[in-house]
């Protein structure tokens, strides 16, 4: 399977190792990758791995559960990077990420924080800059995830219901 982060990198070699701890001394290195494989969490469903990569004083604002049951109410499609800032001051990413949730294909762009505590990467926190229904998914039509290019979950041509909708 393709990770899906939109590297192109199967799973297993990419976003994979940081989300399962395997082996357990794989960190990621920097702040992008930390993105990727978070989005890569929500689309296996994986909100440990989101709960655990919040920056410390996050995670008294967030809830595994809350966490987990946003993961599994959608169905994340597709990522994209736009901007990535890695300098003293400054540890950014800008992205796009495309979802379903109750057959409604949306995009959220945000633009999120990051900084190294304990040595590690973590998520501080982001400003949405966009945040759309792009459209209402029939069942019957091609499915969305088909339009976008990073798609982990595309089959080529495959109509909603035999794709994401399932």
């Amino acid at each position: 399977m393709l990770c899906p982060c939109g590297s192109s990198a199967l799973f297993t070699n990419c976003c994979q190792p940081f989300i399962c701890k395997n082996p357990p001394a794989k960190q990621v290195t920097t702040a992008e990758q930390l993105m990727r494989s978070r989005f890569s969490a929500y689309a296996v469903k994986n909100g440990q791995y989101i709960y655990d990569t919040y920056a410390a004083a996050q995670q008294v604002n967030n809830s595994l559960t809350d966490i987990q049951s946003w993961a599994e109410e959608c169905i994340w499609i597709a990522l994209v990077i736009h901007n990535v800032v890695n300098d003293i001051t400054e540890n950014t990413v800008e992205f796009t990420a495309y979802y379903i949730v109750d057959n409604t294909l949306c995009e959220l762009r945000e633009k999120s924080n990051f900084a190294r505590e304990q040595g590690q990467w973590r998520y501080i926190d982001g400003k949405i800059k966009l945040h759309n229904e792009l459209s209402t998914i029939n069942r019957n039509e091609i499915c969305p995830c088909n339009d976008y290019p990073t798609a982990w979950s595309a089959k080529k041509g495959k109509k909603f219901k035999h794709c994401c909708g399932k």
